[in-house]
This record gives C-alpha cells, structure tokens and sequence, in this order.
C-alpha cells in the first residue's frame, strides 16, 4: 500500500488546479455583484424618490385647494366690513393673501425643505393669491409679506393674471404654491448630441381656484 502522507509533485498541481477552478467561479461573482450594484442602487433610490415627490405633490396640491378656501371663506365672511372697510382696500385684500398664504404655509409645513416660522414661510413654499372680483389691487404676482413667490424655476408663478370673475359672474380666489423637492441623489448625466439627464431639484407647482359662494 502507498503511504498516503506521500504526496507527488502530480498530486500538488492537480490540487492547487482544483483550488483555482473552485475560486473562479467565486471570483467572477463578485466582480459582477460589483458591477451591478451601482445600477440597483440608482433603481432603488429612483424608487424611493418617486414615491416621495409623488407624495410631496399631493401635499401641495392640498394645501393649494385649502389656501384657496380659506380666502374665498374670508372674503365672504368680511364683505360687509369690505363695503365699509376705513382704510385703503389694499390692506384689506392684503389681509386675505395672508390670510390664504398661512393655510399653504401651514398645510405644507410637513415636508422636508420647508420654512416654516412661526405661522409664515419665508422661502418655501412659495406662495402666491389673487382674488378675482376686479377690485383686488395685488394680483401682480407678489407675495405678502412674511412669504416668498420663488425663484426663476417657479415658472407658473410669473404666468399673467386674469382678473376677471368666473363666467357667472361671480368672484374667485386663486392660490398659486411652488414647492423645492430635492431627490436623495444628484445625477448630472451627458448625453450624446448635447442631451443629458439632470436629477437632483424638482419644482412642484400646484394652482387651485375657489369660487366665493353667492347667497
């Protein structure tokens, strides 16, 4: 019988080239798992994101429909102190721009990049109003104070204002909200033919219309 603690230079190769097989397929699995990884990261996290701006729209959408409800409230609530309001209407309608611009302000406070203070958001979100009763004197666009309208990526913050009454005639309040979202990754991508990806800040604009009620 062969003594089995012999071992023969044949026997070492054949050993170390069985070793080598077993760790190939090992080996490869990781430099694929590697390669991978990055693009699952980018699907999980677009994944992510879609969910949170998705919902962050709704938030604004509601906090549009809500900022507009509550000025058209208040302006039904005040006409008879409008008709003998002392001082000049415009710090009257400027009290229901503020007055709507806290209902936005408070409705939206529950989102990142908010700045909520106090009953006021001074940055975000960006809001605007306008009572539509051809009489209001601040439907140009600007915020009340204590709020902002946004900056250039706001676009529908700038469109014109039609001032005018509803096709019945009756007035209406229109609440305009812009909203920063920021993604949980930056992806600046260069295309071919001067295209490319940008990922990184949305801008959700939301814009609601509440008819004041004719009794």
């Amino acid at each position: 019988m062969s003594d089995p603690s012999i071992r023969t230079p044949g026997w070492r190769f054949l050993s170390m080239l069985r070793h080598r097989r077993s760790a190939e397929p090992r080996g490869q699995s990781l430099v694929e798992f590697a390669m991978l990884l990055p693009l699952l990261l980018v699907l999980l996290l677009g994944v992510a994101d879609f969910g949170r701006v998705f919902q962050a729209g709704i938030v604004i959408e509601s906090a549009s429909r809500a900022a507009a409800e509550a000025g058209a409230l208040e302006y039904l609530r005040t006409q008879e102190d409008r008709a003998a309001y002392p001082g000049p209407l415009a710090d009257y309608y400027a009290q229901i721009h503020e007055m709507a611009s806290r209902s936005a302000c408070a409705e939206a406070r529950i989102l990142p990049n908010t700045t909520y203070s106090s009953g006021t958001c001074p940055t975000w979100p960006a809001v605007v109003v306008c009572v539509h009763d051809l009489v209001d004197p601040a439907c140009d666009g600007a915020p009340v104070s204590g709020y902002s309208a946004g900056p250039s990526q706001c676009t529908g913050m700038d469109d014109p204002w039609i001032t005018d009454t509803d096709s019945q005639g009756h007035a209406y309040v229109e609440v305009r909200v812009c909203y920063h979202f920021t993604t949980l990754f930056n992806l600046n991508l260069s295309l071919p033919f001067g295209a490319g990806i940008s990922v990184g800040d949305v801008y959700i604009q939301r814009k609601a219309v509440f008819t004041v009620a004719d009794y």
